[in-house]
């Protein structure tokens, strides 16, 4: 099979010649201090564009997809020419949301909530950032139909906005503050959502739709698990965060309406599965599996028929540890989610700077060797 036969088998669960395997995809980059060591690795003395300024993955690198064979080619939004940021006298960096932040070894991290203090009549007054903006979307429909035409890599949508309604609450009023919004003034909490979303829904069909004819997915990233439980319970986004979801959801449907839906969320989110699949996502990431409650495994056969898995590439420790601990790491998650079809081989969130050179280059290696179908290795 092509690249995009491979993929768009896999989105049928069915089992292709091999599963699909990522790269640079919404939660699947290099992270820049990694990307330097993997270039010096390969002896390469140029990297490529900046693509995502004030982004500690701000690089993406075909050359290094082309070394693996990976299936996928990932338009991002471009930088807006109205809409931009600026840094203030301490140097805080704030967006075209109005969200600061400050650099903190090789992260950036949220200090400034510019809605930290506000109140219910003070909502409708928020304007967030410039939605249609020509920069963002500027040679992106002749980029993508390129590809389409000339290649057959499948071609996916990335996030438009680094998360959904309620993480851009915990970013404008403050994570504690919107939690307890959600208790103590839930006519606020909704209201916010219900704003926030349009504005996300917005961004995302402007971003959409010049290329929705085009691509297999739509990437959206939201985070609702910690290490060892859901960040809030499945009643809580059921009342408050499903419908803001699905809001977007719906909204790029109808500018796309033959792609998935690909949801990305960290940490543990057993509990609120079946909410996404009620609310229509098709592709579940990351799938992090040391994380309470997602064993890939038990995930592949609970909700195996509901959901095309994508990632599960432990970054946490195996791929950081001996040359062995990786291959086994991979071979593990290729043996949990592979077999019958609807996998996708990628990491559980971007390679981190503390991950060998060595050990990135053989799980690729590992995926594309113990990809092949049937699925009948023994780990």
């Amino acid at each position: 099979m092509n690249h995009r036969e491979r993929v768009k088998t896999t989105l049928k669960h069915k089992e292709p010649d091999r599963m699909p395997i990522d790269l640079w995809g919404s939660g699947n980059r290099i992270t820049d201090d990694l990307y330097f060591k993997v270039l010096k690795y390969l002896n390469y003395k140029d990297t490529s564009d900046v693509v995502r300024p004030g982004k500690t993955a701000s690089y993406i690198d075909y050359r290094i997809s082309n070394l693996f064979d990976v299936d996928f080619r990932h338009p991002i939004i471009k930088t807006p020419k109205k809409s931009k940021g600026y840094i203030d006298k301490d140097g805080i960096i704030f967006d075209e949301w109005g969200i600061g932040y400050k650099k903190i070894g090789p992260y950036f991290q949220i200090n400034k909530h510019p809605l930290a203090d506000i109140e219910l009549s003070d909502i409708d007054k928020y304007k967030g950032p410039i939605v249609e903006d020509e920069g963002r979307i500027e040679g992106l429909e002749d980029e993508v139909k390129d590809w389409y035409e000339n290649t057959d890599y499948a071609i996916t949508a990335t996030a438009a906005c680094s998360g959904l309604a309620f993480d851009f609450c915990t970013h404008l009023r403050g994570i504690e503050q919107f939690l307890c919004d959600m208790y103590l003034d839930p006519k606020f909490a909704h209201k916010l959502l219900d704003k926030v979303s349009e504005i996300i829904a917005n961004l995302y069909v402007f971003f959409v739709k010049p290329i929705g004819r085009y691509i297999e997915w739509v990437e959206y990233e939201s985070d609702y698990g910690t290490q060892d439980r859901s960040m809030i319970s499945k009643e809580i986004y059921d009342k408050f965060i499903k419908k803001s979801n699905e809001k977007v959801f719906n909204a790029v449907r109808e500018v796309a309406p033959d792609a998935k839906i690909f949801l990305h969320s960290c940490g543990s989110v057993r509990e609120l599965i079946p909410s996404f699949i009620d609310s229509g996502v098709d592709i579940l990431n990351a799938l992090q599996p040391r994380a309470y409650g997602m064993d890939s495994f038990e995930l592949k056969k609970e909700f195996g028929n509901d959901l095309v898995f994508h990632g599960g590439v432990d970054i946490q420790g195996p791929i950081c540890g001996t040359l062995e601990e990786a291959i086994t790491e991979a071979k593990t998650r290729i043996k949990a989610f592979a077999p019958g079809g609807g996998y996708i081989f990628a990491s559980t969130n971007n390679y981190q700077p503390d991950i060998p050179v060595e050990n990135f280059f053989e799980i690729y290696k590992i995926a594309k060797e113990y990809g092949k179908y049937p699925i009948n290795f023994k780990i």
